[in-house]
């Protein structure tokens, strides 16, 4: 090989490696962060004395809300508008309730559920996820846990339930005007 040959195949090398090393400069990279918040469920108003669900509005506190009454063994059910159907990741939620002990003795348990309907009108529920609360208090006090979801691949609308899981002589006023009776979802489920 001489050496013109030779000149110009270093040449055409410390060409290549120059123009490698320029490419991050002038390939316009854009880096950052993001940040997703996910939804929040509150509950509002509406819940009736006979199962009829209540509001249950999703991102923005819709309306005006109530304190209700709650007997042992009692649910009362906040439903959403229909959002699907649609597939939801498994979620990780923080479920809450403004509640307080106004009448009765031990347990003192409400039973907190966050799930979907598969359909909307007449839908079979199925849970997301739900948790337990000792309500000790006979102040309003907010109460709250987390709980993992699975996900789903049909969910035309959400609810949230709230039931009194004590005896006939246990009631367990519940607050939903002062957006603290809500569901979060935190992120996606280990």
């Amino acid at each position: 090989m001489n050496k013109k040959t030779l000149s110009i195949l270093v040449g055409v090398l410390l060409f290549s490696f120059a123009s490698a090393s320029l490419i991050p400069y002038i390939s316009n990279q854009v880096t950052g962060a993001v940040s997703v918040e996910g939804p929040v469920f509150y509950a509002v108003s509406g819940a009736g004395a006979y199962g009829d669900p209540g509001n249950l509005s999703i991102n923005e506190f819709i309306g005006h809300g109530t304190t209700y009454k709650i007997l042992g063994g009692d649910t009362k059910y906040f439903k959403s508008e229909k959002v699907g159907p649609m597939s939801f990741y498994a979620p990780k939620l923080n479920l809450s309730v403004e509640a307080y002990l106004a009448n009765g003795t031990n347990p003192n348990l409400l039973k907190l559920e966050f799930g979907y309907y598969n359909t909307f009108t007449q839908g079979t529920q199925h849970s997301f996820c739900d948790v337990l609360i000792n309500v000790t208090s006979v102040n309003q006090r907010i109460y709250s846990d987390t709980c993992n979801g699975s996900s789903t691949n049909k969910l035309e609308a959400f609810y949230y339930s709230i039931q009194n899981l004590g005896t006939n002589d246990v009631k367990i006023k519940v607050k939903t005007f002062d957006e603290s009776t809500k569901v979060e979802v935190l992120g996606v489920a280990n």
